[in-house]
């Protein structure tokens, strides 16, 4: 299965691990076009919160890609989280 890793705000990673964010978003342009035409869903999605070695991360699946001509955004449909690392999900906070 086909993984796209990139970075999120600490904020986010904690609703999406909480299962409170089902929909990640990012803008159409042609860095985002390039990485999604490589892909076919389902497929894994790694999101780091900054770039130390012990950053919290959350890997999810993403079920599907839509395109939204009226706020020009991809929106990525978490079907599921599969895993965490560096992340306290009782506290909700960074290990």
């Amino acid at each position: 299965m086909k993984r796209i890793t990139t970075t999120i705000k600490r904020e986010f990673l904690a609703e999406i691990v909480a299962g409170s964010k089902t929909t990640e978003y990012r803008d159409v342009k042609p860095y985002w076009r390039k990485r999604l035409s490589g892909v076919t869903c389902p497929f894994e999605l790694r999101l780091i919160n900054g770039m130390r070695e012990r950053a919290p991360e959350v890997t999810v699946l993403i079920d599907r890609i839509r395109e939204s001509s009226a706020t020009r955004q991809y929106h990525l449909h978490i079907g599921k989280v599969l895993r965490t690392s560096h992340w306290d999900k009782r506290r909700q906070v960074p290990k």
